[in-house]
């Protein structure tokens, strides 16, 4: 495989008009080389994936993608800006003029930070991706960021003294092409270069230990956990040579294009008092990116709610608040897990059924009370304070902006 032919793969793609790309390369089986067909329905999959992830780089008709595994492991625009304004701010100006990405890929992290530093240099050992990524962003019109094909271990060692802000985020799968997720199963194993750098930003796995993390990277000042509608997709940590109280920023992307924020501190979060009681009128969920914080009584204690119980990470308050940093729900009634009981205050035979701290899995009891999924009615099947097994019956609270 070589650029020339990605660029004409691609050239094709672009103005193939089908939701059916099977039947298209069955159809041209005598028109194009054989070798060239399966470039090019990797080009047109990759543009009809990236229409919502990359929106910048899909509308520009020039640009190439590299293997489809590549743009389905790259993040989307909305994080790896996220990202690179992060990175920027945690910097002291000073020393914010330009950044190195040792782990370029398709270049997506690059082409973010390039708009914010003056200068980026791209490191990625794959000759292949680092080809395309040197197109692209000649293509895209980004002008300050030197790409170089090389081992990023290899290049950290030798050119240490010239860089001072690293970007990584490393290969998360072993030699047999396997997922992993532990900081020293990545590739490159940051334990083994960190001390090289002066300030840096990892991005890690959403099943990465947090605490663990911190433990042993040690120099971390700040963690941002990053979701995109309610799904964690990323973990972010930032480190110094000195060492800082570390803070935890809890970020969630909505698709209306606003976001949720929550920060917090491990230190507060284990000192902080709640209080707990009985379901009140109005029930929140926290978003993902704070449930994966574990941010369970900081959030109560800055918000000023209650907690149902200590491991049911359900909130509740009498008066609606506004803009809390998950979803948020009336209580129309409480019932014990009884199937005509429950039965008896819905309008229909459908509702949306979460469990939190109880024994059954939400498959578990749509079958048992006969459910279909969907409808307005929110069912949390949990425990109280007093350890007894109770369901929510809610409807979901809409704030208009």
């Amino acid at each position: 495989m070589d650029l020339e032919r990605l660029i004409k793969a691609s050239q094709i793609a672009k103005d193939i008009q089908t939701t059916n790309i099977q039947a298209f390369i069955l159809k041209n089986q005598k028109k194009y080389d054989a070798s060239l067909l399966p470039l090019i329905a990797d080009q047109w999959l990759a543009k009809q994936k990236s229409k919502d992830k990359l929106p910048t780089w899909s509308v520009n008709e020039n640009v190439i993608f590299p293997p489809i595994l590549s743009v389905e492991q790259a993040s989307s625009e909305t994080t790896s800006n996220y990202k690179a304004k992060v990175f920027f701010n945690f910097i002291n100006e000073v020393k914010a003029k330009k950044c190195i990405d040792l782990t370029g890929g398709m270049g997506l992290d690059s082409y973010a930070l390039a708009q914010v530093f003056e200068s980026v240099t791209y490191i990625e050992q794959n000759s292949l991706l680092a080809q395309i990524a040197e197109y692209n962003f000649e293509v895209l019109g980004q002008k300050n960021i030197e790409t170089i094909n090389e081992n990023s271990v290899s290049f950290t060692h030798s050119n240490s003294h010239s860089f001072t802000n690293y970007y990584l985020d490393p290969h998360r799968r072993d030699a047999s092409k396997n997922k992993v997720f532990k900081i020293e199963e990545c590739e490159p194993n940051i334990l083994q270069i960190k001390h090289l750098f002066e300030n840096y930003m990892v991005k890690f796995s959403p099943m990465l230990d947090i605490k663990l993390a911190l433990e042993q990277l040690q120099n971390i000042s700040e963690v941002h956990i990053v979701a995109v509608e309610n799904e964690v997709k990323e973990l972010l940590f930032l480190g110094k040579k000195t060492i800082e109280k570390v803070s935890i920023h809890c970020i969630n992307f909505l698709s209306n294009g606003q976001k949720q924020v929550f920060e917090l501190d491990y230190d507060s979060e284990q000192n902080a008092k709640i209080i707990y009681s009985k379901p009140q009128k109005y029930i929140y969920e926290p978003n993902a990116s704070i449930l994966k914080a574990g941010a369970f009584k900081s959030i109560a204690n800055k918000l000023n709610i209650n907690k149902l119980a200590p491991s049911s990470h359900l909130y509740t308050s009498e008066t609606l608040l506004e803009n809390f940093p998950g979803r948020s729900f009336i209580c129309e009634a409480i019932s014990k897990f009884d199937k005509k009981e429950i039965l008896a205050k819905l309008t229909d035979n459908k509702a949306n059924i979460s469990t939190r701290n109880f024994p059954m899995k939400p498959e578990e009891i749509k079958k048992k009370l006969g459910l279909r999924d969907g409808g307005d009615y929110y069912l949390f099947a949990t425990e109280n304070h007093e350890k007894q097994k109770i369901v929510l019956i809610c409807k979901k609270i809409v704030i208009e902006n």
